[in-house]
């Protein structure tokens, strides 16, 4: 797959669908994994609807503001396969609002093809990111509509995977001037053990780990002797930038995944915030990494 491959080479006009007669996502799912058994895509329908129900929420993305790519990693299926649908009328996502989602394609993928999948999923957030390009799917009325598209028909699906494929976007992050509580209170909300700190023009200026905070506090954790005189004077609240690690290395959103991940393991650390035209745009993990390629 040296030059990409094409998306239309993965998605058939069978497995489209259009117009999805659904209300609901659901439904719309329902009638997506129905054509792949119809024909022939899916090996275990039974083994595809246990793994649906049981990630149906973590495994579901929206791209912009009108497609929905439902994903999964199951042994139902023996090699990558789609189905794409474009509702009649937009359709309730998790209560959001009801002008959200038109555009629905479930993708499905054998765990031994974490590469394909994940480059597949890139290439159609590239794709769905261009609000002109969905807004023309969405008045599509037949498959061909869908087929004939130039930018459906000449998407090639890439063999490079980049930082940005596979990055938490819209990730937490804090100000130097919120409190080391803030922080704190977010680590343990979110189950994260770093934060990003980024300042007024989203520029990063630090991070703060677990290891800061603890450093910062031990000193501060009164002993039996000085209980009454830590009460009688209380001290300010310690500041993000009183204990951030002021020397952080940031990545590219177009760096190679590969580089990417090697930095990680020279560098031994966890997470890296990634950058775009020098501001803040997300956090690639090293368990994301694993969890995404390798997991189920």
């Amino acid at each position: 797959m040296a030059a990409g491959t094409l998306l239309t080479e993965v998605l058939p006009r069978e497995h489209i669908i259009v117009p999805l007669r659904a209300t609901t996502l659901r439904e719309a799912l329902d009638l997506l994994v129905a054509r792949l058994e119809e024909t022939g895509a899916v090996r275990d329908s039974a083994a595809l609807r246990r793994v649906m129900e049981a990630h149906r929420a973590r495994d579901t993305v929206q791209i912009g503001s009108r497609a929905l790519l439902p994903h999964y990693r199951t042994e139902a299926v023996d090699s990558l396969a789609m189905a794409f649908g474009v509702t009649e009328q937009p359709i309730v996502v998790n209560g959001g609002p009801t002008k959200a989602v038109r555009i629905i394609v479930l993708i499905l993928a054998p765990p031994t093809a974490a590469t394909l999948y994940l480059q597949t999923i890139a290439a159609l957030a590239r794709l769905f990111h261009d609000e002109t390009v969905t807004e023309r799917i969405v008045h599509a009325t037949s498959p061909d509509d869908i087929i004939e598209l130039a930018e459906i028909s000449s998407l090639r699906i890439e063999p490079r995977l980049t930082v940005r494929d596979l990055m938490i976007h819209n990730a937490d992050h804090v100000s130097m001037d919120q409190t080391v509580r803030d922080a704190v209170d977010v680590m343990v909300r979110k189950r994260v053990r770093a934060l990003p700190v980024v300042n007024e023009q989203r520029q990063v200026v630090g991070i703060v780990s677990e290891w800061d905070v603890m450093r910062a506090l031990l000193p501060q954790v009164p002993r039996a002797s000085d209980e009454e005189e830590s009460a009688a004077q209380p001290q300010q609240p310690l500041r993000v930038r009183d204990v951030m690690t002021r020397s952080v290395l940031c990545i590219s959103e177009d760096m190679g995944l590969v580089e990417a991940a090697n930095m990680m393991l020279n560098k031994d650390v966890e997470q890296l915030p990634v950058v775009s035209e020098g501001k803040f745009s997300g956090l690639l993990t090293r368990s994301d990494i694993i969890r995404k390629l390798f997991g189920r």
